[in-house]
């Protein structure tokens, strides 16, 4: 779908692209096989397609994929979609909320069956695979991540298209501005990949900023071991919130722990007390957390 059949479509709705629903069309067809490349379907994958807008990432992914279920909160779009896909038995459409969606009805199905010419019967049941692919809403695309790691036992992967900002944020390197709190949430659960850059003119209208395409795929365990993830958490966004000062100042004011035990932490771990937040890599962090959840 190319910027004149998005622009006629809108004209014929006597309409506009919605801003709040942050509707930005991908518009060039390479940018499509970029993410087909990066999903490694197959066709026992089931993708869960989050704003499939006017069905043109949908289309493709029907032809790789066993079967996609495809997310539209936006109620002109999904009639256009229904109409589309009506005789798709590979498409099932959903007129939803991603945020208010309860995923764990679409991720309950796990197992697919397959020809298979050495068996008795003739086929064979085999898991199936369940991956995000989607062109998020650049608005909403922290709290959308932040859902989607819950799921982390059922989804095996993630290829989203989200502002270049955020992609660089996700995985960003300790050290450097980018590096925070989403940094380490994503690297604890995924192992992240920034797979391409997009200027605004791939998209119809054309965002004000650049995009990224970044791929997750789901870790089997964390990147690292805590005795206790909502602490561990804690620790992490409480360091955070003032980036710019000394971690044992900002831990203390945020009641984390007492400054002697968070001194003896320290010296045990061998941190410097005068470090900032964004110099501590994911394992110091669960190492700094695992202390102070035993010892007080």
């Amino acid at each position: 779908m190319n910027h004149r059949q998005v622009r006629d479509f809108f004209a014929l709705h006597h309409t506009r692209p919605k801003k709040q629903l942050g509707q930005n069309f991908l518009v060039n067809p390479e940018a499509l096989e970029i993410i087909l490349a990066a999903g490694a379907l197959t066709d026992t994958d089931t993708v869960i397609e989050i704003g499939a807008g006017l069905g043109c990432l949908t289309d493709v992914l029907a032809r790789r994929a066993k079967r996609v279920i495809a997310v539209e909160v936006d109620a002109l779009l999904y009639k256009a979609l229904a109409a589309q896909f009506a005789t798709d038995s590979h498409v099932h459409l959903l007129n939803a909320d991603i945020l208010k969606l309860e995923l764990n009805s679409l991720l309950s199905d796990g197992t697919e069956t397959v020809p298979n010419p050495f068996k008795t019967d003739g086929t064979e049941t085999v898991p199936t695979t369940f991956k995000v692919i989607a062109n998020l809403p650049y608005s909403i695309t922290t709290p959308i991540l932040w859902k989607l790691l819950d799921y982390h036992k059922q989804i095996h992967s993630c290829v989203l298209m989200t502002q270049k900002e955020v992609a660089e944020r996700i995985v960003a390197e300790p050290g450097g501005k980018d590096y925070g709190a989403l940094t380490i949430g994503v690297t604890y659960r995924t192992d992240a990949t920034l797979v391409a850059t997009l200027s605004p003119e791939n998209f119809y209208p054309a965002p004000k900023v650049d995009s990224a395409l970044l791929k997750l795929t789901m870790r089997q365990h964390p990147k690292v071991k805590v005795e206790n993830e909502e602490f561990f958490f804690k620790v992490v966004r409480t360091a955070f919130r003032t980036r710019r000062k000394m971690l044992k100042n900002t831990l203390v004011r945020g009641r984390l722990a007492p400054a002697k035990v968070l001194a003896a932490a320290f010296e045990e771990l061998g941190i410097a007390p005068e470090r900032r937040a964004e110099t501590l890599d994911i394992t110091e962090f669960a190492a700094l957390a695992n202390f102070l959840f035993f010892h007080y």
